[in-house]
């Protein structure tokens, strides 16, 4: 073995063990932008879940769990936020907020964004849910964990994408009945805590047309924009962007590779110089 075969094998070694290493971190940007005109539906703070593929918050068809029912009811995402910490550990959460005036709400033609850095490996896909106000129980989720990947499996970001979200991703949690009149959050006069237990389970949302001419902190809810069964497809709720902030490293296996290649070419310049 000449020395140039000598130092392609030791070179081989580290590049051929990084290849199943976790990418650098990348930062990314996350917006919410609810879609609906004045007069439709206003979304709580979005719960948004960074994770490996395994953390299922919800099944259509099953009970809904207790941290569901908080944030399908009053929009409370904290039992969600320790669900996923205690599923999956290398995961990742953050709560998008409201803008900073106005109801603690993201309002028909709002925008709320976070940046947020992330591991590729251990954080590849992403899950949402937010609450739709008013309702009893409707909410806005992703119910396949695997719907969304950031990453590919060599940690490469897949490119900036928009996520256009319509009634089809609206569920209902089952476990309060739908009336307007009934313990609603975001209904003005109502106790948001005082609906009627329904004991049912999730599934698709039902027509809330009901709540056509309530008053909510922003008005009155327009009827012609705020019942989605006639075609649910053609109703838009929200629409998520995400993006790099900033270029998106490569994985460690192809910084040690170009390394290992520059010195292969170091090596052998050298050694044409020799002769």
């Amino acid at each position: 073995m000449n020395k140039l075969q000598k130092w392609r094998a030791l070179l081989a070694v580290p590049v051929l063990a990084a290849a199943a290493g976790t990418a650098q971190a990348a930062t990314l940007e996350i917006s919410i932008t609810n879609t609906a005109q004045t007069g439709g539906f206003a979304l709580t703070p979005l719960f948004a879940a960074f994770h490996d593929g395994n953390f299922d918050a919800f099944d259509v068809g099953s009970g809904a769990s207790a941290s569901v029912e908080a944030l399908a009811e009053v929009g409370n995402a904290s039992g969600l936020v320790a669900d996923l910490a205690a599923q999956v550990p290398t995961a990742q959460s953050t709560v998008i907020a409201a803008p900073q005036s106005g109801p603690p709400t993201i309002d028909p033609g709002e925008t709320s964004t976070v940046q947020i850095e992330l591991d590729p490996g251990s954080q590849r896909f992403f899950s949402f849910l937010s609450m739709l106000v008013p309702s009893n129980d409707t909410f806005l989720a992703n119910d396949d964990p695997l719907a969304y990947e950031l990453f590919d499996v060599a940690g490469a970001f897949v490119g900036d994408f928009s996520i256009d979200l319509s009634a089809t991703a609206l569920y209902d949690a089952g476990t309060e009945v739908n009336d307007p009149t009934g313990g609603p959050a975001f209904v003005v006069g109502q106790d948001g805590t005082a609906g009627v237990a329904e004991n049912g389970v999730i599934h698709k949302a039902e027509s809330l047309a009901d709540f056509a001419g309530i008053a909510t902190p922003l008005g009155l809810l327009d009827g012609a924009l705020i019942d989605f069964i006639g075609d649910p497809a053609a109703f838009s709720v929200a629409r998520i962007d995400i993006r790099a902030v900033a270029p998106v490293p490569l994985p460690a296996a192809a910084f040690l590779m170009l390394g290992a290649l520059g010195a292969i070419g170091a090596v052998r310049q050298r050694r044409l110089a020799a002769v």
